[in-house]
Formats: C-alpha cells, sequence, structure tokens
C-alpha cells in the first residue's frame, strides 16, 4: 500500500510537469494541464454537450483569470493523483475549471456530462477554497463512474440503508431552488442516514458525499460511520463499489488519505 500511495503522490508531481500553466490552443481555450486529463478553462459555450445548449439549461461558464490558473492546476494536480492512470483516461475525456457556472437559473460549484466534469472555481479563494474544488471534482466524477457502472453499486442496499418510508425528491436544482440543498452535518439526517440535506435529493447526490469525503479524506466520514448505523452502511456500500472498480481502491487506501491531508 505504502508503494501504490507513493506511484500516486510520484504521478501527482509528474502531472504539474506535463505542461506549462496558461497555454492557449485556439477557441478561447486555455489548457492548465494535458495529462493524464486535459484540465481547461474556456469562455465557449461549445464546452457544453449541444443538448445542454437549449434555453431550458442555459449553461454559462467563464474563462479563469490569469490570477487563479496556477491554483486550478495545483488542485487537479492532487485530485487526478488519486486515481489510476488507466481510468482516468478510460472515463474523463475533459475536466473545465471556470470563473462561473450556472444552468436551469441556478449557480452551481460543479456538474459532470457523459464525459467531462466542470468546476466553478471562482474569482478568488473565499468560500471557493482548494479543499472545496478538490472535493467537488471527486463528487461530480463519481457520477460519471456509477453511471459508466451501474452494476458495480448496489443500490437496492443502498435504498434499503434510508428510512422505510423515505423517497428522494429526485432533483438536485430543484433542491438548490426550494432551499433544501443545506450541506452542514445535522444529527436528524445522520440518524436517517444522510451525511446532508443535499444528500437526500437524489441517491446520486447521496453517494456523491459520501465519495467526496472518501477521496479528500475527511476524517469525520469514518467516525460518523461509527455512530451512526445508516452512514456506516451507505460508507460500506461506496467502498465495494469503489473496491470493483479498481483493485487499488482498497479501505485502506481510503483511510491513508486522511493521513495525506
Amino acid at each position: 500500500m505504502k508503494g501504490l500511495n507513493q506511484n500516486r503522490l510520484f504521478l501527482a508531481s509528474l502531472i504539474t510537469t506535463c505542461l506549462s500553466p496558461g497555454v492557449t490552443v485556439g477557441s478561447g481555450e486555455v489548457f492548465i494541464l494535458e495529462e493524464p486529463v486535459r484540465v481547461i478553462t474556456s469562455s465557449s459555450p461549445e464546452i457544453f454537450p449541444e443538448a445542454w445548449r437549449k434555453p431550458s439549461v442555459s449553461p454559462e461558464g467563464g474563462v479563469l483569470p490569469g490570477n487563479q490558473i496556477e491554483r486550478a492546476r495545483a488542485i487537479l494536480s492532487k485530485a487526478l493523483a488519486k486515481y489510476p492512470t488507466d481510468l482516468l483516461e478510460a472515463e474523463l475525456k475533459a475536466v473545465y475549471v471556470l470563473s462561473e457556472l450556472r444552468y436551469r437559473g441556478v449557480v452551481t460549484s460543479g456538474t459532470n456530462s457523459s464525459t467531462s466534469v466542470y468546476l466553478k472555481v471562482g474569482r478568488d479563494n473565499t468560500r471557493y477554497t482548494d479543499s472545496y474544488i478538490e472535493g467537488t471534482f471527486h463528487a461530480e466524477f463519481s457520477s460519471i463512474l456509477i453511471r459508466n457502472h451501474a452494476d458495480l453499486l448496489d443500490k437496492e442496499a443502498w435504498q434499503q440503508a434510508n428510512p422505510p418510508d423515505f423517497t428522494y425528491l429526485g432533483d438536485g436544482v430543484e433542491a438548490v431552488k426550494q432551499g433544501k440543498a443545506r450541506r452542514s452535518y445535522e444529527e436528524s439526517l445522520l440518524e436517517q442516514g444522510f451525511l446532508t440535506e443535499y444528500g437526500s435529493s437524489t441517491l446520486e447526490n447521496d453517494f456523491n458525499g459520501m465519495a467526496l469525503r472518501l477521496f479528500t479524506g475527511e476524517a469525520q466520514v469514518w467516525k460518523l460511520a461509527d455512530q451512526y448505523p445508516r452512514i456506516k452502511t451507505k460508507l460500506d456500500l461506496a467502498l465495494a463499489f469503489y473496491l470493483k472498480l479498481d483493485p487499488s481502491f482498497t479501505e485502506a487506501f481510503f483511510r491513508s488519505l486522511v493521513k495525506i491531508e
């Protein structure tokens, strides 16, 4: 395990030397990283899937200011180094880091398409901290992974970890619009098996929240799992998913990330 972690740390160092930051490649795109996944900032509407570019969705982004490019590069280098290179190459085409991100009438910190992740880095570090942005990447990438490998996540067992009469709201954007998207820990929610109120909006968002905490090395999630049985069930299901996805994703690996922080 120690060797595996050393290899991933070496990869992080290698990634940061792959491309000088701020290389403009045309169409208003600036490549921040080239390997193992392209990390790009752009103001072009064409970064979004064509199906999104309609009035009902109206996605909007914005190119990062120059003083944020090196920061975005460091954040994504660290985040990407936690995944095997072959998994990234197979599952992720690009990561777009943007000064602004909104769709369906709401400002959001991240979203994803079938092959890309979109992140709002913002123009300063006040709300969108390094750890917040990295966590958003892991959450959004986890959506792509559970869509592409739906058979690896036991959704029936996940549903059974919820209260018997519970039904997900069904839409994360609608949860935001209704003011039902708090991301703080609340005992009443934890007892029901939800890390946050936003996690109760959809099973996907519920899973995202667990993935975010595992990959950012949040120590608290392990403590909460020891205290709340429904949280423990979901943590175990998330661990089982990632282990099936790649044998390097052991519980020991995820626990080791807590120490890296």
